[in-house]
């Protein structure tokens, strides 16, 4: 009996023990926890001040990519020219031959694929929405060179269902998708 009041008497002082570790670990993290509050509410702004990056210096374009996207943006421009004038501009012609980096397409392809363009868009304002896609389009299948077969397809693909939902007719759009192969095909 002796040895069960002795064992049970260390226990609760372990236990206590224990107890007051935790309560003592218990304060230290409120302690903790307050400071820090206290700290991030005295000057929000000069934490995130501190935290934030300094700024960079503007990386310079590369020349390859401006002169791209400016033929794209031209070519965007010309297409919008051509859906509202029944006449073909020069400057259509031109920005399409010069969107090729590589090999350069002949001008009776660039006049194809301008004529079935003409006949796509003929009075079809819906697809006005979609000249920028068209405008990359054109400008990736005059660089074919770059292209492998898979993302012209996919290039193929996405004009055609534009075409359909936009009413284009059915044997313009074809014309189109098979001169914009040539031209692809020209200019590896």
């Amino acid at each position: 009996m002796k040895t069960v009041l002795v064992l049970s008497g260390v226990l609760g002082l372990a236990l206590a023990a224990s107890a007051q570790n935790y309560g003592a670990a218990i304060n230290l993290a409120h302690k903790a926890v307050t400071k820090t509050e206290n700290a991030s509410n005295a000057d929000p702004d000069a934490q995130s001040q501190n935290s934030a990056p300094p700024p960079q210096a503007a990386q310079p374009m590369d020349p390859a990519l401006a002169a791209t996207l400016q033929n794209i943006a031209h070519l965007r421009a010309d297409l919008i020219d051509l859906s509202t004038n029944a006449t073909v501009s020069e400057a259509l012609t031109n920005d399409l031959i010069s969107a090729a980096t590589g090999t350069k397409p002949s001008a009776d392809t660039v006049a194809k694929v301008i004529g079935d363009l003409q006949a796509v868009l003929k009075d079809k304002p819906a697809l006005r929405g979609h000249f920028q896609q068209f405008a990359q389009y054109l400008h990736a299948s005059a660089n074919g060179a770059h292209l492998n077969p898979a993302q012209f397809a996919m290039i193929s693909d996405n004009l055609e269902k534009i075409l359909e939902d936009g009413g284009a007719p059915y044997a313009a759009t074809e014309d189109l998708l098979d001169d914009l192969k040539h031209l692809e095909r020209e200019t590896q």
